[in-house]
Parts: C-alpha cells; structure tokens; sequence
C-alpha cells in the first residue's frame, strides 16, 4: 500500500471535516468572566466554600496553566450541570456565550475541547421546554459537515470488500455525524477495496477495451466512468469530472500505458471524499441569516441515504428522473418524502423506520445478554425469537401508520413462533405466561394486566436486564431519558455501583442498600422509582406475582417529570406505561429522538420550530410516523446549512 496515496486520501477527507467547535470564536462576547464565575458559582466554590473540591481562585482569567479546571467548568455550564437546579440560573445566551468563549481559548491555545452536546447519549441535556414552548429562532438549520456514511451503505458500493467501518456501541443512536471521521486504517482498507473492484473490472467486462489496438475512444472511455461514478457516488459523472479523469488518463497513459491508465480512472471516483462522507455543505449564495440551502442533487441525496442507504426504490428512481419534480417549498419536499415512504410491497414498512424504532426501543441487546436458563423454563427462552417476535408486532403497527407511539406502548398484540420442545411432542410458551397446552401460531392477544405494549415483551425485559437479575435502574433510565426527556449523568469514577448479593433479599430490598444513600440517591430517586414497578416481570421477561415467596411490590411514582400531570404513584408497569403513552411529553421525546436519527445530530435550540412542526404534523396525521418524518426531511434544519450554531 502506497502511504503517500493513503495521506493524501486521508488530508483530501480532512478538508471536509467540520472542526468540533465550529462558530465559536464568533459566537456573542461573553460578559466580564470574572465576576460572571464569582456571581453565578463562587456561593460554593470559594476558598471558603470548596463544594466537589474545587475552588474558583485563579481560574479568573484563562492561561494555558489551567486547561483542566477550564475544561471542567466547560462541561458542567454546557450541560447545565451548574449552577444546581435549585440556584438562580444564568440566561441562557449568556451560558451559552460564556460556553463558547472558553471553547475558543481553550482551541486557540491548542487544548481539546470536549463538546459532549454534539454526542448521541447526551441530547437530552438541551432543555426540553424551550424547544416547544415560547420563542423559537425562525430560521433552523445544520452546521456544513462531512458526515462519514454508514458501513451498510458502503458495503452495498463495494460488496466483496474488507468492512472499513463500524458503528460505536452503546451510543442511543448509531449513526451521528460527529463520531465518526476516516482514520489512516480505514483510508488504507478504502483504497485497497476500491483498487480490488477496479481491477476485477479490468481483467473482466473492460478487458476488451484494452484488446483493441487503437486508443479508448471517449465515448468508450466516459461509459466505463459513468459506472464507476455511479458505484462509488450514486451518480454520474459532472463535465468536470469528465475533464479532470480525462486529463488524468491521458497523463497516465502517457507515462506507463492504457491499462494503468484505465485503472487510475477508474478509481478515481472511489478516492473522492464524497464516496465516504456526505459532503453537506449548502449551494449558492448565503441567506440573511448565513444560511445556504442544499442543491436540488445533495437534497436528493441526503434524502436517499436518510431513508434507503444505497439503495434506489422504483418510486424513488422515478423521482430522480423527473426534473419537473419540485423541491423548492417544503410542502414539496414533504410530498416527495410521502411518495418515496410508500412501501414496494403491501405491509412492508419503509426498513430505516423500523432500524429507528429497533434503536429506539433498544430491543435487540436480548441476544446479547447471557441467561443461564431455568430448567422449568425449557425451551421457551429463545432470545432470537423474542427479538424477531418484538420486530413482527413493530413492523405491523408501523405499516399501519396510526397512532404509532401510544399503540407501541401499549397493546397487548405479541407475535408467538410454535415452540416445540425439542425431542418431546410437548410446547412451553412460559415466556409469555401462556398454558402448556397453547396452540395458536402467529398473532396472539396478551393478558391486559399484565402485558402493556414493547416495554413488557420479554426482548425488551432482557435487553435491559443483567445477566442473573432484573435491572431496574436500566429500565428506570430509559423511560426517563426516552419518555420525559430526564437526564442522567455519567457514573462517577468514585461509585461502586454493585448491588450485594443476598438471597434471602429481594432485589428492591437489596437496591434500597445502596442507592438510598444521599450521594447516590439524587440521580437515582427518578430512575429506581420508574424501574421498579417492572419487578413484577423476572428477569427473562415472564410476569410474575411473587419473589422469594412474598409478594411482589411493584409500586413506583413518577417524580420531577417537568410535567405535574404525569408526577404520581404507580401500583404498577401497566399503569405507568399507559400514564407516559397518553402524554404530550411522550410524544415530543419520540420527535427528538426521530429528529436525532434522521438527521445524524442532538438538536439545539435553534431547531425548536422545527421539533414544534414535527410534532405538530404528527398529531393532525393522527400518530402517523410517515408524517413525522417528513416533516422533519423537509425541514430548514435538514435543507439548509450554516457556518456557526
């Protein structure tokens, strides 16, 4: 492998990539610094008052002796960490001023800055009220970015090559475009997979062409790079293109003959930055707000990707060959959306709606999640097909396209495969307290008090379970951050987070041990309080009444949601799952969570007219998530990009 070809690949790339704090240096000036910290956090971080440990004294000014308390006050102002929820809080466009003023000296200074809001698990640190209540920003939009494409949509470009690319797990959305860039590895297995597919060709359906005595006659020559562009770019070659490969190949065929030449044309297209990222840059002149709108080609393909990958549908196909098509309004732009959501076959939704849901309900970890079966349990516990079933009752309700939320929450239909016990004419469908002597294959109806919608499918139960227990501090945390919109900072290295063992306890005594401590209880009082009424299911997802022979308390509340509707007790799953599915605030958090999905970032302030007009199409279409989602594909924040935040 050549490594000037590999560093020229990667520095090409790197022209493209956004840097990680763009716009910040030109963000408002902050007010005086000093006196700002010493108002607004030194009560208790004084000489005297030394709360955490840290102290304010020194830190009045930045100076590259102190990158690491710059670094820390950094993070908590950004996340709203401080001041404490219980202090008068500064105006937000002062935090965000004074946020922006230490990333700039921090980056100016040459230290890293952490930007944790631009990543997928700390989204829900952008306060949740001002995105659908009060003033919004009339003109949205996403900072120009290179956002790396995903490795489904590379392998479909290059089907028979090394993988280059992966996803970060335990992200709560994979794909975001500020995790990931090409590395000098990736770059290498890049081009020797597309210096592979080229060389297959040559020696293949193009051998011909070197056969022939005379030189490549262009019409030749443009055909074989119109099939290189569109394999590695999803389009055709533009004149430029044409004349800069042509240019290339003469020059090369000049000096080391008319295979080689072939070749560096050919690969030409496979070394672009664009064969990797999703170059979003915006066209034309910049609006009174510097904003560009993307191209009619990059809106088109942005959409592609967003809701296809690689892949072209007949509908879709149509569209790109009909120029007369408009993109210009949103309502257009929508319209398109909805034609191309249409699925190709009768009740086959639309395959990244379902990857979204499957990532939002965070479902699939079940294979992952080793289970020393029970004996009494048999052959019931088959964590593929718990997934598969929860993936056929998802699939069902999205093709339906009503109602989706609150039906995902809350119905009691389940998909139940035959479980024959193997070597025996006997069946266990314990898994779903279902009798022995069951016979029904396919769609069934599941006991209403005991069964409420994706949260109580057995996947779902052991996806957010540990290997030997329940875990409802799992179970807690993802109702609160996708549900209420909570947040729930990260462990500090200091925690023992270990629930002893005791098997005389039941798990709720055991947790009380532990997390009622004042240290550990002010992040987990919401938390345990929603993933205990779940006790009522063990830990392989089976609905249970009694624990250690005693009854089991499945109480809960909901506490400090931001709504005081939905603040109270709960005697159970069911009651706390059906009080969440009836709430506004459950369906605001599904379009942030569709916004963070499709559009590869965490949502800012700016975006809150969107977020409203998202929620807004969803609730006149009745709960349709088709209408969800385009609304957002044809939002300000999806078509337009702009140089600062």
């Amino acid at each position: 492998m050549n490594p000037m070809i590999v560093r020229a690949l990667m520095a090409c790339s790197a022209l493209f990539l956004p840097p990680m704090a763009w716009g910040a240096a030109a963000a408002a000036a902050p007010p005086e610094i000093g006196p700002w910290l010493s108002q607004h956090c030194g009560g208790c971080h004084s000489r005297e008052n030394k709360k955490g440990g840290f102290v304010l004294e020194g830190v009045a000014r930045f100076a590259d002796a102190t990158p690491d308390a710059w670094g820390s006050i950094h993070e908590q102002l950004q996340l709203g960490l401080m001041p404490p929820g219980q202090r008068k809080q500064p105006a937000v466009a002062e935090r965000t001023a004074v946020v922006a003023w230490i990333a700039g000296s921090m980056a100016k200074a040459g230290h890293h800055v952490r930007d944790k809001l631009s990543l997928p698990n700390y989204g829900n640190y952008v306060p949740h009220e001002p995105l659908f209540r009060g003033a919004a920003h009339p003109a949205p939009a996403t900072i120009a970015r290179a956002w790396r494409i995903r490795p489904d949509v590379y392998q479909s470009r290059v089907p028979n090559g090394i993988q280059p690319f992966s996803l970060l797990p335990g992200q709560q959305v994979s794909d975001y475009s500020s995790l990931y860039e090409l590395d000098e590895s990736a770059a290498e297995v890049v081009l020797s997979n597309a210096q592979g597919l080229v060389e297959s060709w040559v020696k293949g359906q193009y051998a011909g062409l070197l056969n022939q005595k005379t030189d490549l006659a262009p019409a030749a020559l443009e055909g074989a790079l119109k099939q290189s562009f569109e394999k590695a770019l999803g389009r055709p070659p533009a004149p430029k293109d044409l004349e800069r490969v042509r240019a290339l190949y003469a020059k090369v065929a000049g000096a080391h003959g008319r295979e080689r030449a072939l070749r560096s044309a050919l690969v030409y297209p496979f070394l672009l930055p664009e064969a990797y990222y999703r170059i979003e840059l915006g066209a034309g002149n910049a609006d009174k707000d510097d904003r560009r709108r993307l191209s009619r080609q990059a809106s088109l393909a942005a959409i592609q990707l967003s809701l296809f990958g690689d892949r072209r549908p007949p509908q879709l196909q149509a569209l790109l060959a009909d120029d007369k098509v408009g993109l210009e309004s949103p309502d257009e732009v929508a319209k398109v959306v909805l034609a191309i959501l249409e699925p190709e076959k009768p009740g086959a939704p639309n395959a990244r709606l379902l990857q979204f849901l499957d990532e939002y309900f965070d479902y699939r970890k079940a294979t992952g999640v080793f289970k020393e079966t029970p004996i009494p349990l048999g052959s019931s516990y088959r964590p593929n097909e718990l997934v598969n079933e929860t993936s056929r009752v998802i699939a069902r309700i999205v093709a339906d396209d009503r109602d989706v939320l609150r039906r995902l929450l809350t119905t009691r239909d389940a998909y139940v495969a035959n479980r024959v016990i193997y070597g025996r004419h006997e069946s266990d469908y314990a898994i779903y307290n279902l009798p022995p002597d069951f016979k029904q294959d396919g769609l069934v109806s599941l006991d209403p008090a005991s069964r409420c919608g994706i949260l109580t499918q057995p996947s779902w139960l052991v996806s957010h379970s540990g290997n030997f227990d329940n875990d409802p501090v799992r179970r807690g945390k993802w109702i609160l951050e996708h549900l209420l919109g909570g947040k729930v900072p990260d462990i500090p290295v200091t925690v023992c987070a270990v629930v002893p063992d005791d098997p005389k306890r039941t798990l709720r005594d055991r947790f009380s041990m532990v997390s009622k401590d004042a240290y550990c209880w002010k992040c987990h009082y919401q938390m345990n309080q929603l993933g205990m009424p779940f006790e009522t299911y063990d830990h392989f997802g089976r609905h249970r009444l009694q624990e250690l022979n005693r009854p089991v308390d499945s109480s809960g509340a909901v506490v400090d949601s931001g709504e005081p509707s939905l603040d109270g007790p709960v005697k159970d799953a069911v009651e706390l799952i059906e009080r969440l599915a009836a709430s506004r605030r459950a369906e605001e958090m599904f379009a942030r969570y569709a916004f963070r999905f499709f559009l590869g970032r965490n949502e800012t302030l700016r975006d809150a007219r969107t977020l409203r007009q998202a929620h807004s199409e969803y609730v006149k279409s009745k709960g349709s998530l088709k209408a969800l989602v385009a609304s957002l594909l044809s939002s300000d924040s999806f078509l337009y990009r702009t140089s600062e935040p």
